[in-house]
């Protein structure tokens, strides 16, 4: 499991990146599709976008935590929760797509 450190490390670092931008698109676009006040909806991007930004040091920290304290189980685990939060990410925008091509269809 030592062998896997330094490459789960890496790899977490650049999933954390790409969490990040996702994250950061995708939160007009469910503002927009929930309606609303365009002030407010700028208002909520804005206060998702920051949220986000917590979310990132978080797993920036327990990154580099079980990184430097040699614990294998715990990267694996910072891993597992970056995957499965960007595969949401993901899964929502891909619906949203599908939805906005539905509701664009003559």
């Amino acid at each position: 499991m030592d062998r896997l450190l330094l490459p789960l490390f890496a790899l977490n670092l650049l999933l954390v990146l790409l969490d990040a931008s996702v994250g950061y698109h995708l939160a007009p676009l469910l503002f927009r599709a929930g309606g609303g006040q365009p002030e407010e909806a700028e208002k909520g991007v804005g206060s998702v976008r920051r949220l986000l930004t917590g979310v990132v040091a978080l797993y920036m920290f327990f990154n580099c935590l079980a990184f430097f304290r040699y614990n294998g189980p715990l990267l694996l685990l910072v891993t597992l929760l970056v995957l499965f939060d960007l595969a949401g990410q993901l899964y929502i925008r891909h619906r949203f797509r599908q939805q906005g091509n539905l509701q664009n269809r003559p």
